[in-house]
């Protein structure tokens, strides 16, 4: 019994040596098991993925299809007007949340740094997530022809890699976008905004008289990492019930802005 004991003495030690992890408990230096609150023990379906997403954008319902995501692991697109969330198919952990009509489509940043703050931890209180902790960081960056302030939050007393990330509008000061980065996936949120997007195929297209027909997000990871981008449709106005047809389709991208004609 006595050597059972300094045996379990002994385990318990090493807990406070090695960072590990174990099922959806993080263990760290100094530190006691914390359970995540939203990690499973089973894959999730389209329903629960549907539930968590609409939790952490703050929509009353939306709709999930599985996708394939970074390192072809399994991932939920949940979709509601105006809103995009991924969600790990693994763990059931959202990941990314994106708030399309709080995106930026100005380079004005009129926004002051504490405001941004507050929304962005007033984002990270509503969906649940603690910063208690945690050393904060904020940037201002301005990408073709907009601005977001990236406010980003890592652990005190581990490596500098940032965990959690929450993009605001330069301009109005809402938060628009949330990354989970503790898994380092490479999630990369959008950045340009719709109207702004619209723009930038307008411009490449360079036909006079011609607007904006429709404008899509959409994210996917064919490429091994996260890919944005706005699908947008430019014709020329007509007397159709629309009020224009479409003539072209343009890929812009969310994150540079750059325009690719995909169809004429």
């Amino acid at each position: 019994m006595k050597r059972f004991g300094l045996g379990l003495a002994m385990a318990a030690s090493l807990l406070f040596v090695l960072p590990l992890t174990v099922g959806g408990c993080n263990i760290s230096c100094a530190c006691s098991v914390t359970p995540d609150p939203r990690w499973t023990t089973t894959p999730i379906g389209t329903g629960e993925a549907a539930i968590s997403g609409a939790k952490f954008a703050g929509v009353p319902s939306m709709t999930a299809e599985r996708i394939v995501g970074p390192n072809r692991r399994t991932f939920y697109s949940a979709t509601a007007p105006n809103t995009i969330a991924l969600v790990d198919g693994d763990s059931g952990i959202v990941v990314e949340v994106v708030l399309e009509d709080q995106m930026p489509n100005d380079g004005t940043a009129s926004a002051t740094e504490d405001s941004v703050r507050a929304a962005a931890q007033a984002f990270m209180t509503r969906i649940g997530m603690t910063t208690t902790g945690f050393s904060e960081s904020v940037q201002l960056i301005q990408r073709a022809g907009v601005a977001a302030y990236d406010i980003k939050w890592t652990q005190l007393g581990t490596v500098e890699v940032p965990q959690f990330e929450v993009l605001a509008n330069a301009s109005t000061g809402a938060a628009f976008a949330y990354v989970d980065l503790r898994m380092m996936w490479s999630l990369t949120a959008p950045v340009i905004g719709r109207q702004k997007a619209s723009e930038l195929a307008l411009a490449a297209h360079a036909v006079p008289g011609e607007a904006a027909v429709s404008a899509q997000l959409g994210i996917d990871f064919g490429s091994g990492s996260q890919n944005s981008s706005w699908l947008v449709g430019v014709g020329m106005p007509d007397a159709s019930p629309s009020g224009s047809s479409e003539g072209a389709l343009f890929s812009v991208d969310a994150v540079t802005g750059k325009a690719t004609l995909i169809q004429n």
